[in-house]
């Protein structure tokens, strides 16, 4: 039991980047929806359930000085989660803020312009290969329209 414990202290984590586009707060969890799916053990979802720490620990850790390495769970931010350990729960699981990391967030400007604020070395390019990959998706999948469109046979006319 010890090694298995050992081990799973030591594994490789295998992180995936996702955004947070929006969340719902209740009483004592917040749903994070997502901009990709999450792999479950029940499915794939475009969300992750976090239950809310007591008011009292969170307070009483201020008081105290502790650091606080919780991530904060708003839209904009960007959180890296080991997607092998979600793989393990089903998608109705509360999982710990704590089981999540917190790599980075976007600011939009007056402009509309979007910069991304990264909280830790090289994740900044990550998101913005990201970012990359899904407008040349998004231009693929135009131009295939158009195409599809060229080609479709017209009734003479008469």
């Amino acid at each position: 039991m010890g090694n298995q414990q050992s081990n799973e202290n030591t594994r490789q984590r295998n992180y995936k980047i996702y955004k947070i586009v929006s969340r719902d707060v209740r009483s004592d969890w917040v749903r994070c929806y997502l901009d990709d799916y999450v792999p479950y053990s029940d499915g794939n979802y475009k969300y992750m359930d976090f239950g809310k720490l007591p008011t009292v620990l969170t307070a009483g850790a201020f008081l105290l000085g502790l650091p606080n390495d919780r991530p904060s769970l708003y839209e904009g931010r960007y959180i890296a989660i080991d997607v092998d350990m979600t793989r393990n729960h089903s998608s109705g699981h509360e999982f710990s803020s704590y089981s999540v990391k917190e790599v980075g967030m976007e600011t939009i400007d007056s402009d509309g312009n979007a910069t991304f604020i990264e909280f830790f070395g090289g994740m900044a390019e990550v998101v913005n290969r990201r970012r990359e990959a899904l407008a040349r998706a998004n231009e693929w999948a135009n131009f295939d329209k158009q195409m599809q469109g060229a080609w479709q046979l017209q009734p003479p006319k008469k």
